[in-house]
């Protein structure tokens, strides 16, 4: 258990750095996953957005010390890569609800955006920054279980199913970056 613990943290902290320090350039395998995600939606995908979604998700992961691929993987999954509003609120790429937002800025000292919550759906460096906070305060608050957080974090009766989702989505992109960083 602790080995698996231990190898299952290096293989996190070796995809990091790979993800981090390889080039400044956006990764062939985000730019396809995002191009596929909004294009099945039927919408517009410029190169330009997907460049600084790419540098604000590497940015906010420094920034808290999370790792970007969980944050990708998130976002796949919550949103396919779209600012929507969700069934009861959630809003933008990692749908989080105003209500969370609220809760992770007192708990961090942070500041409500002068345009409201709302903000979070069009200002994604807003949104994932809220977003990674409260899922970075839900894995401290089950003892490291990505998991048990990811089903906190939403918390519905298909909890389970979503948390596996986006766990899977996270190992597929580990896939896809080792074999993007041999290119």
């Amino acid at each position: 258990m602790v080995y698996s613990r231990l190898k299952t943290g290096f293989l996190l902290i070796l995809v990091f750095f790979s993800v981090t320090f390889v080039a400044n350039t956006t990764p062939s395998w985000f730019k396809e996953l995002v191009i596929e995600s909004r294009s099945g939606h039927g919408l517009i995908v410029d190169e330009q957005i997907i460049d600084d979604l790419y540098e604000s998700i590497i940015e906010i992961s420094e920034k808290y010390d999370f790792d970007p691929l969980i944050i990708i993987a998130l976002i796949k999954v919550e949103s396919e890569f779209r600012s929507v509003v969700g069934m009861y609120g959630e809003l933008g790429l990692v749908q989080i609800k105003p209500q969370t937002a609220q809760f992770v800025a007192q708990i961090y000292d942070l500041s409500e955006p002068e345009e409201g919550w709302i903000t979070l759906l069009w200002n994604y460096e807003l949104n994932i920054e809220y977003g990674v906070l409260y899922l970075k305060y839900l894995i401290q608050r089950t003892s490291g279980n990505l998991l048990k957080a990811l089903e906190l974090y939403n918390g519905g009766s298909m909890k389970t199913e979503y948390a596996n989702r986006i766990f899977q989505q996270y190992k597929e992109l580990m896939a896809y970056q080792i074999t993007d960083s041999r290119r």
